[in-house]
């Protein structure tokens, strides 16, 4: 073989190396995104983690009261201190506008701690561990009743 020929084989190794590390990450990436269902935690590094879920209730039924951590989730409770409250699973397309003070923006409205807020959905009782969220929030979140909103 000459200097030539190996030089065109070792680029071509180094292509389809390329290419297939290329290919592993798209494979690695469609499954991460098909398991997660849409369904995602924001604010992982902040106090309060928010919900966002890929569907809406199937009841609607409203709930208000005060924006507030309910067991290390953002939820809604009457009293605005997390008792008695419901951690809120937030319709998709819920963004974080602010970690710290916390700050949401849910169909185009922004809301923080401590603001009174009315939401349409329906409740669900507390997270099921097979729930996407049930492994990636705290005790107190996973106990606490749950409430998912709906998109309207």
């Amino acid at each position: 073989m000459t200097d030539h020929d190996l030089a065109g084989s070792a680029r071509r190794r180094r292509l389809v190396g390329g290419a297939l590390v290329a290919a592993f990450a798209v494979v690695l990436i469609a499954i991460v995104v098909v398991r997660s269902n849409g369904e995602k935690v924001l604010n992982e590094n902040g106090e309060t983690l928010v919900l966002v879920g890929k569907d809406s209730a199937t009841d609607e039924v409203g709930l208000d009261g005060q924006l507030t951590d309910v067991g290390g989730c953002l939820g809604i409770s009457a009293d605005g201190k997390g008792r008695g409250g419901m951690v809120v699973i937030w319709p998709h397309g819920t963004t974080v506008k602010t970690p710290d003070p916390l700050r949401i923006t849910v169909a185009g409205t922004t809301y923080g701690i401590g603001d009174t807020i009315e939401i349409g959905g329906g409740g669900i009782g507390p997270l099921e561990p097979s729930s996407h969220f049930y492994d990636k929030v705290p005790d107190g979140c996973r106990t606490a009743k749950v409430f998912v909103a709906s998109n309207g």
